[in-house]
């Protein structure tokens, strides 16, 4: 655990880095220049210029420990450079699932601001069904307080668009949860502050019990502004395992601060949840769980359950063509072993083979330079 004199300089992230696989750029959201939209001349009206479409350049594919990849690429007929459009999207899940070889299937997009598309296809085979049991779907009907509802939304409106502006911004996380370098979003962040602690039960509550997903999501995202942090942790963590997509990103980014301050304080963080995470069929759940456990990883006491549960998915992740997963995956492998092989990735899957076989130890810290001798004059 990093010395307490460590967190005098104030934790920053990235909001555009964090969120990234919660904000997937659609062309329907590329706005064209004014200039372009501009009123032609009288009888010489013209048509504004098509967004170039995106392009396919790379296909992941994870849990197919029995399938060969190839046979997976074989049933849905796309190559490197096509098109990517939502309906084909769809169509491509379409077709995978009606192969029947799967007891679960999902495919998604990432698309990039240079106009290339990746797709990461989710398999789960017959058979392997325990990686992800979700709990539950809520019945009940919980009234949490409009009005901090109302005010979530707005922030979030408010959140949205200020990424178009300024995407790379940073957010404080040094206490355990978010505040951001914008000061009107900061405005309302610190009132969040404030209201949340005072309906913490309610919040919890609706979390746990409410049959609307968009009403558990918002006590998800409410929740990362409570006040007691390590009360907090199991709620969040129990939503991980929501049968709602949203519910459980939500719930996973409020664990990201608090993750941070976890493993540079004495707040216990149960890390399984985490590591079960990152085994979900699922490209947004696997990349959030790197994004808390890249926080863990502060706290040299995670490192051996990060490598020896994680490290099969880790190395994966360090050789997909999808950047931001390989980027992070490199960043928490090199974190957790004291490697220095960057993005070798062959490197990384021999260290792989020798963790499970038990044949590798940590790297030896190097040794202290000795101070140099000078003569005096």
């Amino acid at each position: 655990m990093l010395p307490s004199l460590c967190r005098r300089a104030r934790a920053l992230t990235s909001f555009g880095i964090l969120f990234f696989s919660s904000l997937i750029l659609a062309s329907s959201l590329i706005l064209a220049s004014p200039a372009l939209l501009a009123a032609a001349p009288e009888g010489d009206k013209q048509t504004p210029p098509e967004a170039a479409p995106y392009t396919l350049a790379g296909i992941d594919v994870f849990g197919a420990k029995k399938t060969p990849e190839s046979t997976i690429l074989g049933i849905l007929g796309i190559k490197e450079g096509a098109t990517i459009t939502p309906s084909l999207v769809t169509e491509l899940g379409d077709k995978l699932k009606k192969s029947g070889k799967f007891a679960y299937t999902n495919i998604s997009a990432a698309d990039y601001g240079n106009h290339k598309s990746y797709l990461t296809v989710d398999v789960v085979e017959k058979g392997d069904e325990q990686r992800f049991k979700a709990n539950p779907a809520p019945t009940g009907n919980v009234a949490v307080p409009q009005d901090i509802l109302d005010w979530l939304k707005r922030y979030e409106k408010a959140s949205f668009q200020m990424f178009q502006v300024n995407p790379r911004r940073m957010r404080d996380i040094n206490d355990g949860h978010y505040l951001d370098s914008d000061p009107g979003l900061r405005e309302y962040e610190e009132k969040m502050l404030e209201t949340v602690p005072e309906n913490y039960d309610i919040l919890v509550k609706g979390l746990r019990e409410d049959k609307d997903p968009v009403k558990r999501a918002s006590c998800a995202t409410l929740l990362g502004w409570a006040k007691d942090k390590k009360a907090v942790i199991l709620p969040l963590e129990d939503a991980l395992k929501d049968p709602d997509s949203q519910v459980r990103n939500n719930a996973a980014r409020s664990l990201v601060p608090i993750a941070y301050l976890s493993a540079h304080t004495a707040v216990p963080f149960p890390i399984q949840p985490i590591l079960d995470m990152l085994q979900y069929p699922a490209a947004a759940d696997r990349n959030k769980a790197v994004s808390i456990l890249l926080q863990l990883a502060s706290d040299p006491a995670n490192h051996q359950a990060i490598r020896s549960q994680g490290g099969g998915v880790l190395v994966q992740l360090a050789g997909a063509k999808h950047p931001a997963q390989r980027e992070h995956s490199l960043t928490l492998l090199t974190v957790v072993t004291g490697e220095s092989y960057g993005k070798d990735v062959d490197k990384w899957r021999a260290w792989w083979k020798a963790q499970q076989a038990g044949k590798w130890s940590p790297p030896k810290p190097p040794e202290p330079t000795p101070p140099s001798k000078t003569s005096k004059t």
